[in-house]
């Protein structure tokens, strides 16, 4: 819908009456690369039902993402325009960091993937590295998200590590990579 519709009601429904089937939207992505104040750890005051802290995250974007932001509208408005749309609005991702709204934003990291136990948290299998019947799927294995919906990798990965588990963890339950 046109920046200028209602959320709601009579307006909205005739904006989306005439627009449907008239409009296309241009969603353009960057990558957020890890950075030391974005970091997970255990809330001080909120718990689940067990009395267990719950996971924290604190992430704002840096200042090189919103400008990316910026640069990639501007770049896509012009795309717009050049495609002889009639009317074109670019709105780049402004800070702070919100829960509130939609952002698409795919957050990853926490529980990263490597080859050395010092530096990441499970191995080439998503299998911990210090607990060996722990497997930990999703994408939270990857450092930052690279791009775009991370879905397909982790579908990939959880692939892998089923196979993993099936023909190799549960004939020989032990770590399945050694540091």
């Amino acid at each position: 819908m046109p920046p200028d519709t209602p959320k709601w009601g009579a307006a909205w429904k005739r904006a989306v009456a005439e627009h449907y089937n008239h409009t296309v939207m241009l969603s353009l992505h960057g990558s957020s690369i890890a950075q030391k104040q974005n970091y997970l750890d255990l809330d001080p005051t909120y718990k689940d039902a067990w009395g267990q802290p719950l996971l924290r995250m604190t992430f704002d974007f840096p200042p090189n993402d919103l400008k990316m932001a910026a640069y990639v509208t501007s770049k896509g408005v012009e795309i717009g325009k050049a495609m002889g749309a009639k009317q074109v609005a670019g709105n780049p991702r402004k800070g702070p960091y919100t829960t509130q709204q939609y952002q698409t934003t795919h957050n990853t990291g926490g529980t990263v993937m490597g080859n050395d136990p010092s530096t990441s948290v499970v191995n080439r299998y998503l299998q911990s590295w210090d607990v060996p019947n722990l497997f930990v799927i999703g994408a939270s294995n990857f450092p930052q998200n690279a791009s775009w919906n991370p879905t397909g990798t982790v579908g990939a990965l959880t692939y892998w590590a089923i196979d993993a588990m099936k023909n190799k963890y549960l004939k020989h339950p032990d770590k399945l990579v050694h540091a």
